[in-house]
């Protein structure tokens, strides 16, 4: 089964993440926080979302799902400080039993596996953080539990985790 595993589109437009939907098709889609304003609710099916801390918007502060026999949690990160440190998370994950932990708030790519849980950080949609310069996003196939992170301006495969050298922004400029 696969599911689409999105983070801090922020200023995305309704419109667009629509659009990206459309042209992306899975089961799931997953959304970690910081979606866009002014938010009113997509009418997709089995799209799951929750509050980042630039969310004004009444949704759940974190989700927890079943999917194909997975337990899912779904967070922004921000209550759990994970800019600063992973382990509240992670312990929290623990003592849930959970098999995935998808979250955002970083803005930074970010995969491993701690025990028997797997975490993932898809990145963001609009303003990426971290040695990889371009807009992610993952996906997460249930049935061999592979991720796949994929660089939003050519949506082809990515290994954002790889040291890729930025461009100034002279240089982009005057192209």
């Amino acid at each position: 089964m696969k599911i689409i595993i999105l983070s801090d589109s922020h200023s995305m437009t309704k419109q667009a993440l629509l659009q990206f939907i459309k042209n992306h098709p899975a089961s799931y889609y997953i959304h970690c926080g910081d979606i866009y304003m002014p938010y009113t609710p997509l009418e997709v099916d089995h799209f799951y979302n929750v509050r980042g801390n630039n969310d004004f918007i009444d949704l759940p502060k974190d989700l927890t799902l079943d999917i194909d026999h997975l337990k899912f949690f779904i967070c922004h990160g921000h209550l759990f400080h994970i800019d600063e440190s992973p382990y509240e998370l992670e312990a929290y994950a623990s003592n849930h039993h959970l098999d995935v932990v998808c979250f955002g708030h970083t803005h930074n790519p970010t995969y491993y596996k701690k025990e028997n849980t797997t975490f993932i950080n898809p990145g963001s949609m609009t303003f990426p953080r971290g040695q990889y310069p371009h807009p992610t996003y993952c996906v997460f196939e249930t049935t061999n539990q592979e991720v796949t992170f994929y660089d939003l301006k050519t949506d082809s495969p990515c290994n954002p985790f790889k040291k890729i050298k930025k461009e100034s922004f002279f240089k982009r400029f005057f192209k």
